[in-house]
């Protein structure tokens, strides 16, 4: 207990830093991170909807402003159509069901599969996805932050507008899924295209004669109304507090070592505050939103 000083004190002879600001302490800080990821994964396959985001994603909201953004760049607003409403529906519980986050399903499924399905003819669509976002604003931010969701959502060739919001179980996490589709009925092309993540599709031949018949997927596992642990506010909060932590003792650190007139600004307490910055930047501006 003698020397419990030297984990929060530089040592009073040697000046050598306090052990919490050591890099060995450093190292560990990290892995105790790493850990509760893998933490997180385990409760997440053993309680699944236990960890999860709780998001209030309004869909309407997201319809009017996905049009403000349009009205800013000085084209007509986007119909909500029902089809395609059905379809991001459906695309949404398919994800839930196969347990995947992309714009195409492990089973083979494509965008167009969900839209031809829900009886949409069209001959020019395309498709947004975003996952775990706290907001109806978030969401349509994150688009516009991204040049190829941008240039989706701002396609002129687009007339009608279909989203959903669906919750479910995805990776063992409370997840709520944002499916925005776009399409016309216009004749714009030769052969039906649809735009995903800034590529233009064309839709093969065999698909427009043998549209699918698409339902809800059975096995998909519904998520609780409210997840009881978010593990991004509980990480964030947990860094936050460790980055707070580290900067006081650094702090101490200087002031303790210019009471005893050894203070010399080192390549250490450099190397430290460099560290301690990026990491609050990070933490501070960090979300757990995903697009695609």
């Amino acid at each position: 207990m003698k020397n419990w000083q030297h984990w929060f004190f530089p040592h009073k002879d040697t000046h050598k830093k306090a052990h919490l600001l050591s890099w060995e302490a450093i190292l560990i800080y990290v892995l105790f991170f790493i850990l509760l990821q893998v933490g997180f994964s385990i409760v997440g396959f053993a309680k699944p909807g236990v960890l999860g985001i709780n998001g209030n994603i309004d869909q309407k909201r997201l319809i009017e402003l996905t049009n403000q953004e349009r009205q800013k760049a000085g084209l007509p607003p986007l119909v909500e159509n029902e089809a395609l409403d059905k379809a991001a529906k459906l695309k949404g519980e398919n994800m839930f069901a196969e347990n995947y986050w992309a714009h195409f399903a492990p089973s083979g499924k494509s965008p167009w599969d969900f839209i031809l399905g829900s009886g949409y003819k069209f001959t020019y669509a395309g498709e947004n996805l975003a996952k775990n976002f706290y907001s109806s604003d978030e969401v349509v931010s994150a688009w516009m932050a991204s040049q190829t969701h941008k240039d989706n959502l701002l396609n002129n060739k687009y007339k009608d507008i279909g989203i959903a919001v669906v919750e479910g179980v995805l990776n063992g996490q409370k997840t709520t899924l944002v499916v925005q589709e776009f399409g016309t009925t216009e004749i714009l092309a030769s052969t039906p295209a649809v735009s995903i993540q800034g590529k233009q599709i064309a839709v093969p031949t065999r698909d427009l004669i043998n549209k699918p018949e698409l339902v809800a997927g059975s096995e998909a596992r519904i998520a609780p109304a409210k997840s009881i642990i978010d593990p991004f506010i509980f990480t964030k909060s947990l860094g936050i507090s460790l980055t707070l932590f580290i900067g006081a003792l650094l702090a101490l650190d200087l002031l303790v070592l210019y009471r005893r007139g050894v203070l010399r600004i080192s390549s250490h307490h450099i190397a430290h505050m460099s560290i301690l910055s990026i990491s609050a930047a990070s933490l501070f501006t960090s979300s757990p939103g995903a697009i695609l």
